[in-house]
């Protein structure tokens, strides 16, 4: 039995294009419908027979009834339970929770074959082709509801990232909205410095009000040319943001190290740890401690990613993540969790830690890492 269940594994995971996870559910299924379709066929036929019904062609007719017909049953409750089973991650908890439930359903069904003397079995044969019979249902079922199950969950968890992503929308769209008051706010001003320089009339102190207005513009502008189009976008609207609510942000960051990562991974780094530095700031009575410091450099072959902001608190013993302070917690707290997944994916790596009223948040990718994700 264990070289049968080996190579039934072994031609579903050759003869389709599923994961190796996948291909060991499928063989739970398969091997436990097998067993319920063996099993009924011969309890049938075993009590056709104490009646006098053993001739060859009705075994021929039972044995194909009873196949025929109840693997085609099978065959469209596995269309409807497990037809993702190749299109979706099965997770290795899954399938060994597939097979534990299997085998063990197997040797509980076949236990009187061995032993006839246990709570489970019986000496007499009627009984135990019935005990044999039920049991091989129950399996068959439970791994069909256990499917269902893990199905439910799977379209919960889209749906829960669905809403995350809607969320973040929403709250994108108000911080949109916020910069393009903050802009209107700045053009406002401008227009009453230009006509304040028209009015001068000492050229001196024009040139010194115009060489004012060009000196913020630079610094402006070099707070948000980094050389990469997606970094550029994130920053200059966290700076914006942070200009509105008298936070401090400088950033020296070399945006051409990033060419090589995706755009959405980027988004998330720096997305989610500037979002939570700048919740922290806001925080701040103190307007003159709000600071926040961003720099993207090279060193040593690593791209190295800092994000620091003042910070009064102290993480936990064992630098654990710390929790999130909103109070929508349903879709917030993921933020350097999902930092730290993405620099994974490029064979790096993210720490945190506090030290003298600041707060470190540190991202290390290698720079073959890069290219190695981008090819995956």
């Amino acid at each position: 039995m264990t070289a049968a269940m080996g190579l039934m594994c072994l031609c579903i995971g050759l003869c389709c294009e599923v994961t190796l996870s996948a291909a060991v559910l499928c063989f739970s299924v398969a091997f436990m419908a097998a067993e319920f379709v063996a099993s009924l066929e011969w309890q049938i036929y075993s009590f056709a027979a104490s009646l006098g019904y053993d001739g060859m062609l009705f075994e021929i007719i039972l044995f194909t009834f009873f196949y025929v017909g109840l693997f085609t049953v099978l065959y469209f409750l596995v269309r409807r339970y497990f037809a993702d089973a190749d299109r979706r991650a099965v997770s290795w908890q899954e399938a060994a929770a597939s097979v534990l439930m299997a085998v063990a359903a197997f040797l509980i069904s076949n236990i009187s074959y061995v032993y006839p003397n246990t709570p489970f079995s019986s000496s007499l044969p009627g009984e135990i082709f019935y005990i044999r019979t039920l049991v091989d249902f129950s399996g068959v079922l439970i791994l069909f509801l256990q499917q269902e199950r893990w199905r439910e969950m799977g379209m919960k968890k889209e749906v829960d990232a669905v809403n995350s992503i809607l969320h973040r929308q929403y709250e994108q769209y108000n911080l949109s909205k916020e910069n393009i008051e903050t802009i209107n706010r700045k053009y406002h001003d401008l227009k009453h410095q230009i006509a304040m320089i028209r009015a001068e009339q000492d050229s001196d102190k024009k040139e010194q009000y115009l060489a004012e207005m060009e000196e913020e513009i630079k610094t402006y502008e070099a707070q948000n040319k980094t050389g990469n189009q997606v970094l550029d976008t994130i920053l200059t609207g966290k700076h914006l943001y942070c200009m509105q609510h008298d936070i401090n942000f400088t950033c020296v960051a070399d945006g051409h190290l990033l060419d090589d990562m995706n755009v959405m991974d980027i988004c998330t780094i720096f997305g989610n740890a500037l979002d939570n530095a700048i919740e922290y700031e806001e925080k701040i009575e103190d307007r003159k401690k709000r600071l926040i410091r961003v720099a993207v450099y090279s060193q040593n072959q690593f791209v190295i990613i800092r994000v620091e902001n003042y910070c009064e608190a102290q993480l936990a013993d064992g630098g654990a993540l710390p929790e999130t302070t909103k109070k929508n917690k349903d879709y917030h707290g993921y933020g350097l969790k999902s930092i730290r997944t993405t620099a994974e994916k490029y064979g790096g790596s993210m720490t945190v830690r506090t030290e003298d009223d600041w707060f470190y948040l540190r991202v290390l990718i290698p720079r073959h890492g890069q290219k190695a994700a981008q090819t995956e």
